[in-house]
């Protein structure tokens, strides 16, 4: 599998605008010196012992400097239960060789956006772009070594440069993250969110698993666009 490789935060300088920044997420907006806020999501995340899994994960994955570069950002972040129920996080969580954690970074990337959302009333669904990237992995590992932090996506993949969506939705009086075209399923928001100065924090009840892989079947595309 080919690894997924991102590039730090200031060679975006240097890079052509399409490339850089192809849609409303990009480029990443750091607070500037005299505009630092007190909290960020990573302060938000420490203080509440419902997330020392997520967060022992995010540093595991070495995206701790990313999400405190943000200005303006959704975090979906699953509980500790959440991710004790969910096999593969469970297994990363216990992890310690793995010294690129390339899988594990963009599935949490699939629970980031960079930007700050309402979350929906009533019925309404909105469609959210994720920081995921899916790609079609068909050459051999890549032999370099992996970039340094901050870890940030490069647009590209099978999506024709394209993010993952992720469907927020709102039924019977409860928001689920990552329903879908009908609104049903998804994870259950069940804690009240939290502006966190760089973001919103937004607890759920269980895991968002990417959508399956179409490469095993034969397809030419890599990731379902839902």
């Amino acid at each position: 599998m080919l690894l997924f490789h991102l590039i730090p935060l200031s060679l975006l300088a240097v890079l052509p605008y399409s490339l850089a920044s192809p849609n409303e997420q990009f480029p990443f907006h750091p607070p500037h010196a005299h505009d630092r806020l007190s909290t960020t999501l990573v302060d938000k995340l420490s203080e509440d012992p419902d997330y020392t899994t997520l967060l022992r994960l995010l540093q595991r994955a070495r995206l701790i400097p990313t999400i405190n570069r943000l200005n303006g950002a959704t975090l979906f972040a699953p509980t500790n239960d959440a991710i004790h129920r969910h096999t593969s996080f469970s297994r990363f969580s216990s992890l310690t060789g793995d010294n690129i954690n390339e899988q594990l970074r963009q599935e949490l990337f699939y629970h980031l956006l960079n930007y700050t959302i309402v979350l929906p009333k009533h019925d309404d669904i909105l469609v959210a772009k994720t920081l995921h990237f899916p790609r079609d992995y068909t050459e051999p590992p890549s032999q370099d070594p992996p970039p340094s932090p901050p870890w940030l996506p490069i647009p590209g993949g099978s999506l024709g440069g394209e993010p993952q969506r992720l469907r927020v939705g709102a039924r019977k009086e409860q928001v689920h993250v990552g329903v879908d075209a009908l609104g049903q399923g998804g994870a259950r928001v069940i804690k009240a969110p939290v502006d966190a100065g760089n973001g919103l924090l937004v607890g759920i009840d269980s895991i968002l698993s990417l959508p399956p892989s179409l490469g095993a079947s034969g397809s030419s595309l890599s990731h379902v666009w839902i």
